[in-house]
């Protein structure tokens, strides 16, 4: 009895834990200065939801162009349920927030329950522990982007996957099987953890699996929803600058990654920038120190996350895109960690210890969390001269400014539509035609200007404003 109740206060306390150093800055604006970007457009996506068109099918951008700029992304769970809390409790970006931070925590649980299914407890509560201290996941988990989402579905989809193959349960297979759907339509890169999968059932009936009805259908529902999807996106989108992005910029790159050596420097580098130094060395020692008939589906599962790190995070070269080897580093580090013993002391001991690295490791992740006030104090400028349905023209190259202004319109001199002009004069003249009625530089910036373009708007337009927070009246 002393036992059990040792056992559920231990793993209440690593799941308080794993909230509670998620909460700080919890109500920073998406202009964080890690992927503010990438944040400012989901967060607008939830707003447009609300505003314009209440339906997961149409996503939306405030940009390029006034509405609607249905444009082609991942399937919209995420950014749906924070319209859904926005639209009862008011616009408060903790609220944005807290839907990644409920999915991290749902995956960290299926982190525990993998670790503690192979290697038992104490393995298990560190696990979850190291899963949740990683420099990659303190940023990113709680960050207002799809990774969060992405990653419950994909644990999940392992996790049930692992259950039916040794139960051998179809509910779990088909539960599986809808974790995998779901995790591939956040993030595509998801679908390598099928290699995994493949790789187990050969081992169990060698191709023999091919002829099994139940996989078909395991197939059927974790692919084809997704490739229904990525057609309808396709046919609806009207924002072209994300559109196919996975075809045109990643998969022509990927074959020639395996064979280029700085694939593998630069995949080292973010990994263990990912997992951290505190923690690189018990992963490898547990990656190391295996048993392949007690450990084959986690070095399967190692495996398939590396070609994908070599076949897409190497190649586009976004941060988060490594973000997929975190939950398999945080099971070998707490298989290893868990062979420490099971005695109390050393359980607070080793508590102690990755509470020592979590310190550091947020420090490192600090910097992520400071908001962009320049941003803020523009869109301010936006939002007090310019009415909701005005159209305006930015002069940055991300739209944040759109975004937190909330207001639709074009980011200027990108060059990067045929249909627009190129010069400041000839591309003003087009946008006022469209509706264009101001122009919001940043902090007098604008992109790829070489002094030309902030000329010809001082001599022409009024400006609105305050000292280096200002905009143009176009009309």
């Amino acid at each position: 009895m002393k036992k059990d109740r040792w056992t559920v206060a231990v793993t209440i306390l690593v799941f308080l834990f794993i909230l509670a150093i998620r909460l700080p800055h919890i109500n920073n604006s998406p202009c964080e200065q890690g992927d503010f970007w990438r944040q400012s457009d989901t967060e607008s996506i939830a707003r447009n939801f609300i505003e314009d068109r209440f339906n997961i099918l149409y996503p939306q951008f405030y940009y390029d162009g006034a509405k609607p700029n249905y444009v082609q992304l991942e399937f919209q769970i995420t950014t749906f349920i924070i319209a859904l809390l926005y639209k009862a409790f008011g616009y408060h970006y903790y609220l944005a927030r807290l839907v990644p931070i409920i999915f991290f925590m749902g995956s960290a649980l299926y982190v525990y329950l993998m670790t503690k299914r192979y290697y038992g407890n104490p393995a298990g509560w560190f696990a979850a522990a190291a899963y949740s201290i990683m420099p990659m996941n303190i940023f990113y988990s709680r960050a207002i982007m799809p990774e969060s989402a992405a990653l419950f579905f994909f644990t999940g989809a392992f996790y049930y996957f692992i259950k039916w193959y040794d139960d051998e349960k179809l509910s779990f297979l088909f539960l599986s099987a809808v974790f995998t759907c779901l995790s591939i339509s956040q993030k595509t890169p998801a679908v390598f953890i099928g290699l995994a999968m493949i790789s187990m059932l050969i081992k169990k009936y060698r191709f023999k699996f091919l002829g099994k009805w139940e996989l078909w259908v395991f197939a059927a529902i974790s692919l084809l929803p997704n490739l229904l999807y990525f057609i309808w996106s396709k046919s609806i989108a009207e924002f072209a600058f994300v559109s196919n992005i996975g075809l045109l910029h990643i998969a022509p790159k990927t074959a020639k990654a395996f064979f280029n050596i700085d694939s593998y420097r630069f995949a080292a580098v973010e990994i263990a920038a990912a997992i951290s130094s505190g923690l690189l060395a018990v992963v490898i020692i547990g990656l190391v120190d295996v048993e392949w008939e007690k450990d084959y589906p986690m070095l399967l599962w190692t495996a398939a996350m590396l070609i994908e790190v070599i076949a897409i995070a190497a190649v586009i070269k976004l941060r988060y895109y490594f973000i997929f080897m975190t939950p398999i580093t945080a099971v070998l580090a707490g298989k290893t960690l868990g062979r420490l013993g099971h005695r109390k002391k050393t359980v607070i001991a080793v508590f102690l210890g990755l509470s020592l690295i979590a310190l550091w490791n947020y420090s490192g992740a600090k910097p992520y969390f400071i908001e962009k006030d320049n941003i803020l104090r523009q869109a301010e400028i936006i939002k007090r001269y310019t009415n909701k349905d005005d159209l305006i023209v930015i002069g940055t190259m991300e739209p944040a400014l759109l975004n937190q202004s909330g207001r639709s319109g074009w980011r200027a001199n990108i060059g990067y539509y045929k249909e627009i002009p190129r010069g400041p004069e000839q591309e003003i003249s087009y946008l006022i035609e469209k509706g264009a009625k101001y122009f919001s530089p940043l902090g007098g910036y604008i992109y790829k200007d070489d002094g030309s373009y902030k000329k010809y708007l001082d001599e022409n337009f009024e400006k609105l404003g305050d000292g280096q927070y200002f905009i143009y009246k176009l009309r």
